[in-house]
């Protein structure tokens, strides 16, 4: 499995964000950290728009904020990201299997070091399932 991951996050999202990219157990090929690189405020929508400006050279992406909730939003706004905020490694099976999403969202306030390696393990290894979800996703173009 040849894993592309882009990586993001904002002020919040920067510690999981980097123990994320720190983790040697993935099998990643290509790992690409967009940022942020300092613990300074940033907003997130600016890490959101350069993330969005790099996707189309990876099969997957990781965005991190307190909530999950702001990058998730600012996101989906883009056509080439399919993103959804998970808490568990179901909800992130259901959302690869279902929306084929290509950006999982983690909030940093919410999700432990442990449960965040446990639900990207699922999204890289879950495939869609296609069929009529397939039917469905396109109706959102």
């Amino acid at each position: 499995m040849d894993i592309e991951l882009l990586l993001g996050s904002d002020h919040r999202g920067k510690e999981l964000k980097d123990y994320i990219k720190l983790y040697e157990k993935f099998d990643v090929c290509i790992l690409h950290d967009i940022g942020t690189y300092k613990d300074t405020r940033c907003d997130y929508p600016d890490i959101v728009k350069k993330f969005n400006d790099n996707i189309d050279a990876y099969s997957h992406g990781i965005l991190v904020c307190g909530s999950g909730f702001g990058v998730m939003m600012a996101a989906n706004r883009f056509k080439k990201m399919r993103a959804i905020t998970c808490r568990t490694v179901k909800e992130v099976i259901i959302a690869r299997e279902h929306n084929d999403i290509n950006v999982l969202c983690l909030g940093s306030d919410y999700t432990s070091k442990h449960k965040a390696i446990q639900m990207i393990k699922a999204f890289f290894k879950t495939k869609f399932k296609g069929g009529r979800y397939k039917r469905r996703i396109n109706k959102l173009k």
